[in-house]
This record gives structure tokens, sequence and C-alpha cells, in this order.
């Protein structure tokens, strides 16, 4: 809407404010996107199927969940895992990687917690914490690092203040 708008506007910080006022009368900013403050995206009907059986996989295991080429194999399953992904119902730790958002909430809450109390940890150290391997533990470290979570300093990890 950005690149729309704003070669047709005097000036450019007249789209700040076209967002402001629509935040003002009922709608919702969220990254990039602008919606409705009551809207609820919902995965279309013939994609329903796909979604409950992603929700399910990762459900399952909440902190050892499948690889994302086991856990979305086909066209389907793959735009159901991308919904889900765009509307924060799951979170992309990488390549391999995705974990619902609540997983994601809880194990970072116990390395938050964990590393309260140690100072410091190493991946060895937080393995059980988390309750998962290295294979998941090491993407979500590193997505911590670029959230501004905890800061890596060799190998040990630390909270940013």
């Amino acid at each position: 809407m950005r690149a729309a708008l704003e070669s047709h506007l005097p000036a450019p910080e007249i789209f700040e404010i076209l967002v402001k006022d629509l935040c003002a009368i009922g709608f919702t900013q969220m990254g990039v996107a602008i919606r409705r403050a009551n809207h609820r995206p919902a995965l279309p009907p013939h994609l329903q199927a796909a979604g409950n059986k992603l929700r399910t996989a990762l459900s399952a295991k909440p902190f050892e969940p499948p690889s994302r080429k086991e856990l979305a194999p086909d066209p389907l399953a793959q735009q159901a895992l991308r919904f889900l992904l765009q509307t924060g119902e799951a979170i992309d730790l990488g390549e391999e990687v995705v974990l619902l958002a609540e997983s994601f909430k809880r194990s970072t809450e116990r390395i938050k917690n964990y590393l309260l109390e140690h100072k410091t940890a190493t991946v060895s150290e937080l393995r059980p914490i988390v309750g998962t391997s290295r294979r998941i533990l090491v993407p979500l470290l590193e997505r911590l690092d670029r959230d501004g979570v905890t800061l890596r300093q060799g190998d040990q990890r630390v909270l940013r203040k």
C-alpha cells in the first residue's frame, strides 16, 4: 500500500498519518500489515485439514517437532504452514525447524529463568532445561540472539541487559 500511495502523496510522512488515523478507527498495524482490529485470519476450507494436521504434529512433541520436510511434505501442507507462520501461530527457527508459538514462548522462558539463576550456560547445559535436542536448541538460541534476548559469548549464552 505504501509503494502504491507514496508516489501520489505530497509528502511521504502523510502515509504515516494515514496509518495512525486508520488505527484510531478500528484498524491495527502488525509489522507491515494493516487489518481490522477484530479480524481473525482463518485457513480457507481446502487447507483446514492440513492446518489441523500440522498443529497436531507440532503439539505432539512441542520441543522436538518433526523437520519441516516431514511436517509439510506436499503443497497443501506447505501453504497451511505458511499461514501458521504468517499469523504467528508458529515460529520459524530456520530452514528445518518450526515450533508452535506457545512452545517457543515456553522454551524462551525456561532459558531466561535458567540464565537469570546461573548467569551463563552452554548448549549442553540448556538442552535438559528445554527438553530438546541440539537440532532444535541451536536454531532457537540463534533466534534468541537475533531477537536480543540472549548474547553468545564463545560457547556460552548470557541474557542481554
